[in-house]
């Protein structure tokens, strides 16, 4: 019987360098380094794996088919924000503002989008 999720891949032209870009900039742990992957995982035990691509990865667009985003809870959105974009985060330009949650999105090093979301009241 399935139990949950228990990590989620990103195959990356340099894994062990975004791997360390979100331990740096995003708060993440280091949980195991293979060798050939490396696992990390985020404050609240989600965990992401790097692995080496193949090839260049496709650019899609936020609304293609397919996995996105990774959504990143914060507390205080405008002090994430500018933490991030003092590092060097791409954001879009415009925060969306929504009923009970405020989002701003933005792509780490590779291009891979991720996204700020601050809620009033959180989904578990």
């Amino acid at each position: 019987m399935i139990t949950g999720i228990e990590h989620i891949a990103i195959a990356s032209l340099h894994p062990y360098d975004l791997a360390a870009w979100y331990i740096e900039n995003l708060d993440f742990s280091m949980v195991l380094d293979t060798g050939k992957t490396v696992y990390i995982r985020s404050l609240n035990h989600v965990i992401l794996e790097f692995v080496y691509a193949d090839a260049e990865p496709a650019k899609p667009l936020i609304r293609d088919a397919g996995l996105r985003h990774i959504a990143l809870s914060v507390d205080n959105i405008d002090a994430a924000y500018e933490k991030l974009k003092s590092k060097g985060a791409r954001f879009a330009d415009e925060r969306i503002e929504l009923p009970g949650a405020r989002i701003h999105f933005f792509q780490d090093p590779e291009g891979n989008f991720l996204h700020l979301v601050q809620r009033d009241t959180a989904l578990i």
